[in-house]
Parts: structure tokens; C-alpha cells; sequence
């Protein structure tokens, strides 16, 4: 099978679109045709509910990371196997959080597909607590946004990443109040699920700050031309200071920069032209949306983060995947809340604009990687797609 194909992408687009169906009873109740009772609503969750645990609960082995993720599952210990066996299990280099987490959920049922459909179930609940709690009329559009924007990969390949940022998710709420300790509890929980939950922990003192908007400005146009002219600075700052990390981090920066893999840099693509759009709209929106709500302060600068490193550090692919993944929930929250702000007459045009940028995102999805496979059907055993994976890995890359 070809390395690259289009026909890969259909089950993505055919699964977007039945997400997308389901936004207008939302468009409806903006018009004269009222879709807004409990009973549609509720329906309307649970399809969606269904459609993503299907879809996303039951894969089959997809992407790169579920090869090491099953090895280790394997071979993980269940609460009866006894202290010694537990003991060393726990003398592996993954986060002590996570893999007590593999035991739990070893001892609950064996099959390495468990794992990936109870990760799943767990944050889809805190997704819908989340987003019923900041956008409650707007929850079928937050989790279309959470597919468009990064959801896809933080459940197939990151799936200790997952937790901390579901954790920090949860821990916005004691932000928004100040209770300090309970946020940093919270992610330091996060920590044992993946050590870079360690950088929400300052994010408490910077995330509820109105920063100039000025200094923003000035921040995104200089970051703008370090992108387009592909100013290489921070490789050299970082491997000056990565001898004095201590422990895993420093470890994983010291491979990351040694690996051609991991610092290649980006180009200008469909994302760059995005980002600088939502850039745009947001900073004009900027007072409406705290107006909405003052806790969007919160996000919007969450947004700001994201699109600065995406400019400032774009020679360094792995903090795009690993550090700016931490920060892509904005999306999640400011993109349905826009939505609240247009007119009802160019309500139509937003939606028509998500379904054709939709369509696009999901089309993406054509690399042999990403064959669809579903335990519900037939799909390919482990063997077969560690057959995959390793015939084509360095073509994807390269």
C-alpha cells in the first residue's frame, strides 16, 4: 500500500461531517425554527458522545506511539502480580503517575485496547464538564474544535500527555478563584501523567494578567519575521542551558536537540496562515470577548502563548508538538464563543467557513499511518501495522 493517499482521509472527513451535522440545531436556534428544548439537546449530546467514543474509543492501532504504549502494557503488572512485580515496573523512566494508572487499568481487563478506550472515556468526561461549565451553549462546537485543533493527535499519540492536560483543564477552575494550592495540586498530579505539566505551574501568575496590548502586538510582528525569515536563535539557546536542566527534562531536551527528527523547522503552511488570522480576529475581538466573560482573559492569553511559540521556536519541531499542544485549548473555548459574537445573518458563513476548513483538516489525514482501523470490524493485528510503521516512518518524516 502507497505511503501517501487520499483515500485515507475519508473516514476522518466522513466522521467530522457527522460531528458537523450536529451544529444546526445550533444555527436553528438563531433563527426562526427553534431546535432549543432539553430533549433535542440531550440527544444531540449523546450522539456526539457515541459518535466520538466510537470513532476515537474503539481504533485500532494508529499513528507512531501506541507501538511502544502496548509493549509496555504487556508487560504491565495487574494490583494481584505481587509487591516485587509492581516494584519493578516502576523502575521504568515513564512518569510513576502513568504507570500506576496501566496497572489499575491492567487489573480491570488486560487488553491493551482498554487502555486506549478508558483514556478516552475519562477525558471525553472532563472535555463535556469543561466546556458545559465555560460554554454550555456551545458544547457540540467546542468538541468539533477540539477535533480540528490538536484533539485527534492527543488521543491517538499522547496519551500520558492527555491526562496532564486534562488535569490542567480541571485546575483552571481553582485559577479563576486563586486558590493557589488547589491548583498546583492539581497539576502536580498532572506531573506524574508527563513532566512538561511542570510549565503550567508559573502559568498561574501569567495567565489572569492583561498584558499590553501593545507589547502583544509588537511581540506577534516581531515573532512574524523571525518565521518568514527563518531566524534561527533558540537551538543555540537552548543547548547552552540544556546541560544545566537537572533529571528526565534535560534528558529529553539534550535528545531532542541532537535529533534531525525533532529540530527541523516549519514552513509557511494552511496552519501559519490560520494562526495569524485568529491572531487578528482575536486581539480586534479582545474587550467583547472579555466582556462575555472576564475569565476569557485566561484563554485569550493561552492563545497568545500558543501563537508565539509557534513563531519564535518553529526551528525546533518537538516544542511545536510537545510545548504548543499544551496551550491549543483556547481554541477549544474562544472559536464558540466568536461564534456567539457574529450577527445572526453571518452566523451562516462561519459555519459554512468551519465546514470547508474542516473538511481540509481532516483531509490531512493521508499519510498510511493514519489507516483507520476499528476493533469493532475487522482491523489489522500488531504485527501487521508494526509492519507499516516501520516501512514508511522515515518517508512520513522525511
Amino acid at each position: 500500500m502507497p505511503t501517501f493517499s487520499p483515500l485515507y482521509s475519508i473516514p476522518y472527513i466522513i466522521f467530522f461531517l457527522l460531528l458537523y451535522v450536529n451544529v444546526v440545531p445550533l444555527y436553528k436556534t438563531n433563527t426562526d425554527f427553534s431546535f432549543n428544548n432539553k430533549y433535542t439537546i440531550w440527544l444531540q449530546h449523546f450522539f456526539v458522545a457515541v459518535l466520538l467514543i466510537i470513532f476515537i474509543g474503539f481504533r485500532g492501532f494508529l499513528y507512531t506511539d501506541w507501538i511502544n504504549y502496548y509493549r509496555v502494557y504487556e508487560t504491565t503488572p495487574s494490583l494481584f502480580d505481587g509487591a516485587y512485580s509492581i516494584n519493578k515496573f516502576f523502575e521504568r523512566s515513564w512518569e510513576k503517575g502513568f504507570l500506576f494508572y496501566m496497572i489499575i487499568c491492567k487489573t480491570i481487563f488486560p487488553n491493551y485496547f482498554f487502555l486506549q478506550l478508558i483514556s478516552f472515556i475519562i477525558d471525553c468526561i472532563i472535555l463535556y464538564s469543561f466546556f458545559k461549565r465555560i460554554i454550555p451553549n456551545y458544547i457540540v462546537l467546542g468538541f468539533i474544535f477540539y477535533i480540528l485543533f490538536a484533539g485527534i493527535n492527543i488521543e491517538f499519540n499522547l496519551l500520558r500527555n492527555s491526562k496532564a492536560i486534562m488535569l490542567f483543564l480541571i485546575s483552571l477552575k481553582s485559577l479563576e478563584e486563586r486558590r493557589f494550592l488547589k491548583y498546583i495540586i492539581i497539576n502536580s498530579i498532572g506531573v506524574l501523567f508527563h513532566i512538561t505539566a511542570l510549565l503550567y505551574f508559573p502559568l498561574y501568575f501569567i495567565l489572569n494578567r492583561k498584558i499590553s496590548r501593545t507589547v502583544i502586538l509588537f511581540l506577534f510582528i516581531v515573532g512574524n519575521i523571525l518565521f518568514l525569515l527563518q531566524i534561527e536563535w533558540c537551538k543555540l539557546l537552548l543547548t547552552s542551558i540544556s546541560t544545566m536542566i537537572p533529571g528526565r527534562l534535560g534528558t529529553l531536551l539534550k535528545v531532542y536537540l541532537s535529533s534531525d527528527l525533532y529540530s527541523k523547522a516549519y514552513g509557511i503552511t494552511i496552519g501559519y496562515i490560520e494562526r495569524f488570522f485568529t491572531f487578528i480576529v482575536i486581539y480586534y475581538l479582545f474587550d467583547k470577548l472579555c466582556k462575555i466573560n472576564k475569565y476569557n482573559l485566561i484563554y485569550i492569553n493561552a492563545f497568545f502563548i500558543y501563537c508565539f511559540i509557534f513563531l519564535y521556536f518553529s526551528e525546533m519541531t518537538i516544542l511545536l508538538e510537545r510545548v504548543a499542544i499544551l496551550f491549543v485549548f483556547s481554541y477549544w473555548i474562544l472559536y464558540p464563543q466568536l461564534y456567539s459574537l457574529i450577527k445572526n445573518k453571518n452566523k451562516k458563513i462561519f459555519l459554512v467557513i468551519l465546514l470547508l476548513y474542516g473538511v481540509l483538516k481532516m483531509s490531512g489525514n493521508r499519510n498510511v499511518l493514519m489507516l483507520y482501523d476499528n476493533i469493532m470490524f475487522s482491523h489489522r493485528s500488531y504485527h501487521e501495522r508494526k509492519i507499516i510503521l516501520e516501512r514508511n516512518i522515515k518517508n512520513i518524516y522525511e
